[in-house]
Formats: structure tokens, C-alpha cells, sequence
């Protein structure tokens, strides 16, 4: 019928939450969106590194001195 709306189907969350973020159920469950999408986002930003850094055979100590390098330019 229009205007009704689909119910929110929240596994998604839940799912992130315990598997991904390491979070308990309860925890996850009382968490606000705003937090948990703040998380979420860390979670990927630092595995889209790892990724990078792992593709490059490279280690943090290794990122770290290339960053240092490349500021000395300026």
C-alpha cells in the first residue's frame, strides 16, 4: 500500500558490530547510528590502509618514514 514503509532491518548493523568492530550484541544494540556509523567508518579507513600496505609489501614504520621524506620536500 503507498505510504507504508518497509520495516529497518538492523542485522546489517549487528552483524558490523560483532564481527567487524568486536562489539557485544547488547553494546551494538544500544549504540546511537551517529556512533556507530563514526566507527564503521574508522574501522574502514584503517583497513583500506592495511590493504594498501599490504598490496605495497610495506609496515607502518616504513609508511611513517615515506610520509617524513615526502614532508621534507615542502
Amino acid at each position: 500500500m503507498v505510504g507504508e514503509s518497509e520495516p529497518i532491518d538492523f542485522t546489517f548493523f549487528y552483524f558490523i558490530g560483532i564481527t567487524r568492530l568486536n562489539l557485544t550484541e547488547k553494546r551494538v544494540g544500544r549504540m546511537t547510528f551517529k556512533l556507530f556509523n563514526k566507527l564503521y567508518q574508522h574501522y574502514k579507513d584503517v583497513f583500506d590502509l592495511e590493504m594498501r600496505l599490504k598490496a605495497r609489501d610495506m609496515t607502518y614504520r616504513e609508511l611513517y618514514a615515506r610520509t617524513q621524506q615526502e614532508e621534507e620536500w615542502f
